[in-house]
């Protein structure tokens, strides 16, 4: 029996740390960013999303854990989600206000297929992500998915473009094929404290050890566990150590 093929974002992320967003919690973002706009009367919603729009999100994706992501297999940077947000969608609604207005109203019916078109989707993607070559990932665990600058940094390429993928070669089971991230240190409390030094202590072997432990370190620093300055210092030291 033929397997159906792996959604994009599931072809490049193992699921504990992202999975493709269901049409249910995209609507639950969807509402929660409505309520917070009408409860500040849309000048704290703006602010809010001024500031999450970098980390690829919008005040409600982000309660609900959710990220924009692009077609590469990388979080959405700041621009981009705002093309996504404000361009796109502002011309799409400006096409339907037209078509609206042409038809005495009728054509606000369209909003409903544009909306709704991530329910029989096979990658869960709305209208504007289609037209925006974006994709709505989930994550349940709190792991924030990479933008292209953050891997160029690391010497490193998007997923699409590395040939990274989820799934081995010979097997439709979905194992992985590539080293995963180090989830041991979010499993053991003890070892997400770890020291900074201890990581740059680390013994090397390899360009693949060091890239490991580069992301470990972005991890850490994401997570507020080592300061910026700190985080330059150690990246610093593995790169030094190729």
């Amino acid at each position: 029996m033929a397997t159906q093929p792996m959604r994009r974002i599931e072809a490049f992320y193992p699921p504990e740390q992202l999975q493709t967003a269901t049409p249910g919690r995209r609507l639950g973002g969807y509402v929660l960013d409505l309520l917070v706009t009408a409860a500040t009367f849309g000048i704290g919603w703006l602010i809010w999303f001024l500031v999450v729009a970098q980390r690829g999100q919008t005040p409600g994706k982000q309660m609900l854990g959710m990220y924009i992501m692009r077609e590469d297999g990388t979080r959405a940077g700041g621009w981009y989600t705002i093309l996504r947000e404000v361009i796109v969608k502002g011309l799409i609604s400006l096409v339907i206000g037209v078509i609206s207005a042409a038809t005495g109203g009728l054509g606000s019916l369209l909003w409903l297929p544009a909306a709704l078109w991530c329910t029989w989707d096979r990658e869960r993607q709305c209208l504007w992500d289609k037209a925006a070559s974006t994709y709505i990932a989930h994550s349940p665990e709190g792991y924030r998915p990479p933008t292209a600058a953050d891997l160029r940094m690391q010497g490193e390429e998007p997923p699409a473009m590395s040939g990274r993928t989820t799934a081995a070669p010979d097997s439709p089971s979905g194992l992985m094929d590539y080293p995963r991230a180090r989830t041991g240190l979010e499993e053991d409390p003890l070892e997400r404290d770890m020291s900074t030094e201890a990581l740059a202590d680390t013994p090397s072997t390899g360009e693949s050890n060091a890239a490991s432990r580069l992301r470990e370190l972005q991890r850490l620093r994401d997570e507020g566990l080592i300061t910026p300055e700190q985080y330059e210092e150690r990246r610093a030291a593995i790169l030094d150590e190729l």
